[in-house]
């Protein structure tokens, strides 16, 4: 191991070298000139420059060879291992770090790492890549230029990872920790908003409101005698936050969970979808070299939307990336799932509300402390279109968006048509048919669709299990559902519970047929179902083709039958013995039966036969 951080140190056989110990200054300054090039070979005229600037002395190539003699004599007792650490090339040193472990490589792997985890794992990394630093790079170089470069740049790097561990700490909810963060990060930039908001909201989660307010007003007076500026207003909403006493919780970071594993191979669910994810990639590819797009997947309800979601934002690079989801909860509340995306993707940015102030119709949070004003709607839009252009490449991915508002719908019509030179992307997923009762979802012009469909026998055929898209239908979520239950012949409760979900949010009078068309042979026809029903069969069929909108059944010929095994299962399940008794009972009085039906008549249906 060779450390930078603090003075130098290398761990060498069975010794520990210090900066005293590598046979001189010069021999020492050479071993640090040519780590900080991490590999990269440093010709001699650099090196002459760096050590000696405009006085070198009169044969500098000889005084190098010299002190790179006397540092490979040091570092290695074996003189072939000295020559493979610093090696000789032409009117050039290189020293291999292939070799040995840099602390340096070290801590920006175990960054790079905790930006791909989950908050807890990432807390971990942070913490050890913390652990590394000893002090600020090369310190027994306060003054060469060469060192204060890459004094400079970890200094910045250790900063990051001080507020990310911070936040992270935050977000599990252990505020001591975070104040420490927060205040070593404060003791490296005094000027840091972020540091400072930190520190206010772990002191207000401690109870110590009183110093969380005066850490604002004390960095209030520092930043306006400094530099004659105030506080963002992000921090200055935060203080606003304090004041009126807001719940803690609201004002966390929220974790990154680690995605749950379920008890089937994950890689189930992506049978079959090479060709969509490259689909996705490659306007993606386009989008983020300078062509803005808007994508919709399509696909019913456990076909892989999402799942193709997250295979492909695990893959972004080089992009911010926000990731949200619509609820028919929120419908009528504008802008919601836009704004929670832009929230994610731009967590890290202090966005500057005064020189945007229209910005506020779409992130309220930016109005907290200026007086409400109400902006035209094209304002606002012109707005989230200048911010898109200045924190491009961007990708937004919006889960759902069947159920968004209507707001967020015409502005990412909006986007697409103002930011169509922007290295932008907008992935929307939707529910199949789902644009034929939302108007302003079918006004929506992809620049690319992306249909779902149910896996083929061919796509299942290496899972080895008989019949399985003969019960499941390719459908991927009853797939997985399936192949995790094992041996077993029940379904799960959770699982059971969401399909008859699904099959009673189609209304009570499309439950009752469903329960009654379990029973019949599949496929079945809807003569036999409407006699069961005492129904007429005329209007049957329109409740059936319903059914089949739904994605529930579909046609077969001239008859119906369930578009999945699966559901009719756990339908003949859920039937009472004395239901289905009753049932079978009529189905064998055929259309003369006058028993009683357990099945309440629609409206429509009273009087007919």
């Amino acid at each position: 191991m060779i450390r930078l951080f603090g003075s130098l140190e290398v761990d060498c056989d069975t010794r520990t070298l210090g900066a005293g110990d590598l046979g001189g200054a010069r021999p020492k300054q050479v071993l640090e000139i040519l780590l900080a090039a991490r590999g990269h070979r440093v010709s001699t005229d650099r090196l002459a420059d760096l050590l000696w600037g405009a006085e070198p002395p009169r044969d500098p190539t000889g005084s190098l060879q010299t002190f790179v003699s006397v540092l490979r004599r040091r570092l290695a007792s074996d003189r072939d291992r000295a020559r493979e650490l610093v090696i000789t090339e032409a009117e050039a040193y290189r020293f291999d770090t292939d070799l040995v472990e840099l602390d340096l490589d070290s801590f920006d792997q175990l960054l790079e790492r905790s930006a791909h985890e989950p908050t807890r794992a990432a807390r971990r990394s942070l913490e050890r890549a913390l652990a590394l630093v000893r002090g600020d790079v090369l310190e027994d170089e306060p003054y060469s230029l060469w060192a204060q470069e890459l004094r400079g740049t970890y200094r910045g790097r250790v900063l990051g990872a001080h507020l990310e561990a911070a936040d992270a700490a935050l977000s599990e909810l252990d505020y001591r920790a975070a104040l420490g963060h927060a205040e070593a990060a404060a003791a490296l930039d005094g000027f840091s908003e972020r540091a400072q908001r930190t520190a206010m909201l772990a002191l207000y989660a401690v109870g110590r409101q009183h110093d969380a307010l005066a850490t604002y007003r004390d960095f209030r007076a520092c930043l306006n005698r400094e530099l004659g500026l105030e506080p963002t207003p992000e921090t200055r909403a935060l203080e606003t936050a304090i004041l009126r006493q807001q719940e803690v919780q609201s004002l966390l970071p929220r974790a990154i969970r680690p995605v749950r594993q379920d008890s089937a191979p994950q890689s189930i669910r992506l049978l079959g979808r090479t060709s969509e994810i490259a689909t996705l990639e490659r306007a993606a590819h386009r989008a983020l070299a300078g062509s803005f797009a808007l994508v919709l997947i399509e696909g019913e309800a456990g076909l892989g939307k999402t799942r193709l979601l997250d295979e492909f934002v695990m893959n972004i690079v080089g992009a911010r990336m926000g990731r949200a989801g619509c609820s028919e909860l929120e419908q009528h509340l504008p802008y919601v799932p836009l704004a929670a995306a832009l929230r994610s993707a731009l967590s890290g940015v202090e966005l500057d509300g005064e020189r945007l102030p229209a910005l506020a119709q779409i992130l309220p949070e930016l109005a907290l402390r200026e007086p409400h004003h109400q902006y035209a709607e094209v304002d606002a839009l012109e707005a989230l279109v200048s911010l898109v252009v200045e924190h491009a490449p961007l990708v937004l991915v919006i889960d759902d968006l069947h159920s968004a508002d209507s707001r967020t719908l015409a502005a990412l019509a909006y986007l697409r048509r103002r930011c169509a030179d922007v290295p932008a992307i907008v992935i929307g997923a939707v529910r199949a048919g789902a644009a034929f009762v939302n108007e302003p979802l079918r006004l929506l012009q992809p620049d690319a669709r992306i249909r779902l469909e149910p896996l083929s026998s061919a796509d299942l055929a290496p899972l080895g299990i008989p019949n399985l898209h003969e019960s499941t239908g390719g459908n991927p979520r009853f797939v997985a559902e399936t192949v995790s239950n094992g041996d077993r012949h029940a379904l799960s409760p959770t699982f059971s519970d969401a399909l008859l979900g699904q099959c009673r949010a189609a209304g009570a009078y499309a439950y009752r047929v469903l329960l009654a068309a379990c029973l019949l042979e599949q496929p079945f026809e809807p003569e036999t179902l409407a006699e069961l029903l005492r129904v007429n069969a005329t209007e049957l069929v329109e409740e059936l083709e319903g059914l089949c909108e739904h994605r529930i059944l579909r046609v077969d010929g001239f008859r119906f039958r369930f578009r999945y095994d699966l559901v009719r299962q756990v339908l003949l399940t859920s039937i009472s013995p004395a239901r289905r008794r009753l049932l079978h009972a009529s189905l064998d009085r055929g259309s003369t039966a006058e028993a009683p039906i357990p099945f309440r008549k629609p409206a429509h249906a009273i009087g007919r036969r």
